[in-house]
């Protein structure tokens, strides 16, 4: 099985979603809203985008800092009542019903509350120059000494290296989300190098711990494959493997 060509398949999907989502929203918005709803998961990932939606990034810039952006989230989600540090013009009047929240199946470190309050320490690194250039200066930088194996790694780490959220959800973040994402900035801005160095980072890049379970899993049910996979490009593929498999049954 090919799974290097089904994995830049995955990735021309992720790429065409990002380029949709352009079109009718600002960067700043349009990245902002891919990583809200990315921290449902399955069960909270649509209340997620409606939070990000009533609570656009446009407004998280004007708090100034993490705690309020924290309770901000937190009161507009429908989950606290305190007000206190929020400014005056905010719309009180605006917010979800709490009950919208899915908790069932969902494990606990995956509770919105908890998701809301580790994405709010990214948000308030970024509100100086806005989320898109915030990430747009860690990837270019990342990618300007060339990337290999020996500084793949580290080179990752480095763009992800901000508060809150744990490695391996940030891992997910930015192989799921940042980089088709920058991979439509830079095509649209003729930025070749960076995107071929970008594309390395995806070819080249060991799959993650979280990773090797799901591969595992996915081998188990079908052994006649043989699946060996050992780059995040291959990862792709195998995913893309199961969800053509899913279709045909």
């Amino acid at each position: 099985m090919d799974f290097y060509h089904l994995g830049w398949k995955r990735i021309e999907s992720k790429k065409k979603r990002m380029r949709n989502l352009l079109k009718i929203a600002l960067p700043d918005e349009a990245l902002y809203r891919e990583i809200m709803l990315s921290l449902g998961y399955k069960n909270n990932s649509l209340s997620f985008l409606e939070l990000a939606t009533l609570l656009p990034y446009s407004e998280i810039r004007k708090l100034n800092k993490r705690e309020v952006i924290e309770r901000a989230m937190l009161f507009r989600a429908g989950f606290i009542d305190d007000r206190s540090d929020i400014p005056g013009y905010f719309d009180f009047s605006l917010r979800m019903m709490s009950s919208v929240w899915t908790y069932k199946e969902t494990r606990p470190a995956n509770f919105p509350e908890k998701r809301i309050s580790q994405v709010s320490y990214l948000l308030a690194q970024t509100i100086e120059h806005g989320i898109y250039a915030f990430f747009k200066k860690r990837v270019e930088a990342g990618l300007t000494d060339g990337i290999n194996g020996q500084n793949v790694k580290a080179k990752v780490n480095t763009i992800i290296s901000f508060g809150g959220l744990g490695v391996s959800r940030k891992l997910d973040m930015f192989f799921n989300i940042l980089v088709p994402f920058y991979l439509v900035i830079f095509e649209d801005e003729g930025k070749v190098l960076e995107k071929k160095q970008l594309e390395r980072v995806v070819e080249i890049f060991p799959v993650t711990k979280g990773n090797k379970k799901i591969i595992e899993r996915i081998a188990r049910k079908y052994p006649e494959e043989r699946i060996k996979i050992e780059s995040m490009i291959e990862y792709f593929g195998l995913l893309e493997f199961e969800k053509n498999k899913n279709l045909s049954t």
